[in-house]
């Protein structure tokens, strides 16, 4: 496959996995020069292919020397596209991780399913039997509830009033005005439902049933207590 670069606005829609292995290679050698830190020892991150999320990873391996596991939903790629950059960043990390001695595990799907969530779980228990540190780092355009079934979109427009600015088409190499409309009441809900923290919960209570030691469900419950 020949890649070349599609660009829809801003957004380059195309993949390749050699830059996406140097970019990966670039972070874990920050974290290198950086030195050891005494930290978690099983991490678990929830959106862990790309942006915050990776860099945490990277970060927990190489600096912490952590064990982890990465849920994230990415696609491979196919005779006409190449897979998603979370796909080869999660790949080319894998692949340094455990040439470095690390043990690192990826499960790839709906974060926000009940089935991926078990996953998950059933995974701890086999290769860790507990988890340390919880990352939440999900960042996602829709969720079908895992209860209801019910489809949600979010939106990333301003709440209240217009926001004006610039933009850059890149493929065209202009800088131009943008507005962007504020979203409606029906969007504000929709996002909040994808993004509001009602997965972030069901993750936690999941994991603090199943999981977490008694050590980390007292603190917990400390944590909560002491908001009220």
């Amino acid at each position: 496959m020949i890649i070349q670069p599609k660009i829809r606005g801003f957004i380059c829609t195309t993949a390749h996995p050699e830059g996406c292995a140097a970019a990966v290679a670039e972070q874990i050698h920050h974290v290198k020069t950086q030195g050891k830190f005494i930290g978690p020892r099983n991490v678990l991150v929830i959106g862990a292919s790309t942006g915050y999320g990776l860099a945490s990873r990277i970060a927990a391996t190489y600096g912490g020397q952590a064990k982890t596991i990465g849920v994230f939903f990415e696609k491979e790629a196919d005779e006409k596209r190449t897979a998603s950059p979370g796909w080869y960043n999660t790949a080319a990390f894998e692949r340094q991780a455990h040439q470095d001695g690390y043990y690192a595990k990826s499960i790839n799907g709906d974060a926000f399913s009940q089935a991926i969530k078990d996953e998950v779980v059933a995974l701890i228990r086999k290769d860790l039997q507990q988890i340390d540190l919880v990352i939440y780092s999900l960042a996602s355009p829709r969720r079908i509830h895992p209860v209801t079934g019910q489809v949600y979109a979010s939106a990333l427009k301003p709440i209240g009033k217009p926001f004006r600015g610039k933009t850059v088409d890149a493929f065209r190499g202009e800088v131009k005005d943008v507005t962007i409309e504020p979203a409606t009441e029906e969007e504000i809900a929709n996002t909040i439902a994808v993004m509001g923290g009602e997965d972030w919960e069901m993750w936690i209570d999941l994991l603090a049933r199943e999981i977490f030691s008694r050590e980390v469900r007292r603190q917990l419950l400390t944590r909560i207590l002491d908001r009220y």
